[in-house]
């Protein structure tokens, strides 16, 4: 049974109970549980005509696809688990775009690659956000940024909360020393902002 859509199309989106435990997040990739309310977006069919839908927890599309779902929490008045949570993922999303990019933290695991917000090496062991965007509803890896970065990158610094909850395997020390990190930001630089708005005219913004 449907508790919400919004129409896009002929299909509209909604939140819906899974039928059975098949499913996978299309944000974060785990099983989305039978009876389980999700999100389903629905957008071209990749495979042949017409349009499809992907699946994603409740709490993954507020996360990463909060242009989406807002509306459909809009539309509907029945209960919702953590509906306060969901409504000010929506909230801040709009605020801050990119924000729906973020995929986990984690620490580099060698010092290859570079930052994508100032382009510099990332040290291997230091805390990094790894991100995506998202073309005809598949996710699409698009690199890393420091940590420090989040806020020339992002927008905002204040991502402890939502970084937990994308990634749920972080230890109670490793949260605190991720928070550490986050209040030594780097200054934004001009010339890779620019690069970095070059390239998204050229992509597109990835948030849609």
């Amino acid at each position: 049974m449907a508790h919400g859509s919004a129409k896009i199309g002929a299909v509209p989106d909604s939140i819906q109970a899974a039928p059975t435990g098949r499913a996978k997040c299309r944000g974060c990739g785990k099983p989305i549980a039978k009876g389980e309310l999700r999100f389903g977006e629905s957008g071209p069919n990749s495979y042949g005509e017409g349009e499809a839908t992907t699946w994603f927890h409740l709490a993954c599309g507020a996360l990463m696809r909060p242009e989406k779902l807002g509306p459909v929490l809009e539309s509907q008045s029945e209960e919702l688990p953590e509906r306060s949570f969901l409504e000010e993922c929506v909230r801040v999303g709009s605020e801050h775009p990119r924000l729906a990019r973020l995929v986990r933290a984690e620490r580099a695991s060698s010092g290859r690659a570079h930052c994508r917000s100032c382009r510099e090496l990332i040290a291997k062991g230091d805390w990094r956000f790894a991100l995506q965007t998202f073309e005809e509803g598949r996710p699409n890896p698009i690199g890393t940024i420091h940590a420090e970065c989040a806020e020339a990158y992002l927008g905002t610094a204040d991502v402890l909360s939502r970084v937990r909850r994308l990634t749920p395997e972080l230890s109670e020390e490793d949260a605190e020393a991720l928070s550490r990190t986050l209040t030594q930001q780097r200054p934004g630089l001009a010339k890779t902002q620019g690069s970095e708005e070059d390239e998204e005219n050229q992509h597109g913004s990835g948030s849609a």
